[in-house]
């Protein structure tokens, strides 16, 4: 893979140009994180509404009517619901692992099969959390793993 960066003054905006025989999945997970890095959701902490990074997130959780996101520092609450999170990250590397519960991909540090076919994941700051088995078959596919 050859990177050509070019900065001049005369260019108005960050622009960024790949040249490719065909789209691979490479391409497309390299468009999916520069997507990301741009994209910030609304939390709140106390009274306080908070633009957050998505790329910081490790896993969205919803108990009992409220949306958690949890970050390697924080937990925040958040008034979108599971599935809106789901439409706003349809492109990105989120994935849905339960009912309650959408994963970062990119926060997955390993994998371990559970009982009754579910996945405990450990994210990268030691955390584990489980996959349902409806899931797992897609989790297993957008990871790589047979």
């Amino acid at each position: 893979m050859k990177i050509e960066i070019d900065i001049d003054e005369k260019y108005p905006d960050i622009g960024i140009k790949i040249t490719a025989p065909s789209l691979t999945p490479e391409i497309e997970k390299a468009i999916s994180l520069m997507r990301m890095m741009d994209m910030q959701i609304p939390v709140k902490r106390d009274d306080e509404t908070i633009l957050l990074d998505a790329e910081k997130i490790l896993y969205i959780e919803a108990v009992e009517r409220n949306t958690f996101v949890y970050t390697e520092d924080d937990t925040y609450g958040s008034d979108l619901k599971l599935y809106e999170f789901e439409q706003q990250f349809a492109e990105k590397d989120f994935i849905r692992i339960s009912k309650q519960g959408i994963l970062n991909l990119r926060k997955v540090k390993s994998l371990k099969t559970d009982i009754n076919r579910k996945i405990r994941v450990t994210l990268i700051n030691g955390e584990q959390i489980i996959v349902s088995r409806m899931y797992a078959d897609e989790l297993r596919k957008r990871l790589g793993i047979k």
